[in-house]
């Protein structure tokens, strides 16, 4: 996810795993590419949940662009999916157009 760039006191652990999932998709790619195998990185900014559709709060910022829809990531991953057999996107960081904003 994008918090592991929004890094503060206490967020060692967190921040370590979302380094370590960067790093072995790095690697991934590096030892999969060569059998015609392609891995992307994802990275989701604040993304609501339909577990939770009824909460206001989460409406509300929908609603205001702080916040994205499981169908926004899906568009980003079918673009992955969609490219040249001969191409790989990396990395994909999908935000909302407001977040960063608050």
């Amino acid at each position: 996810s994008m918090s592991a760039y929004v890094l503060g006191a206490g967020s060692t652990v967190y921040a370590g795993i979302k380094y370590g999932i960067q790093g072995f998709a790095i690697a991934l790619r590096r030892e999969l590419g060569k059998k015609g195998v392609r891995v992307s990185l994802v990275e989701p900014g604040l993304t609501g949940s339909d577990m939770v559709k009824d909460d206001i709060d989460q409406v509300e910022r929908i609603n205001k662009e702080e916040m994205l829809r499981a169908e926004d990531i899906a568009v980003g991953v079918h673009y992955l999916l969609t490219q040249p057999r001969r191409a790989v996107v990396q990395q994909v960081t999908i935000s909302p157009r407001m977040q960063d904003q608050e």
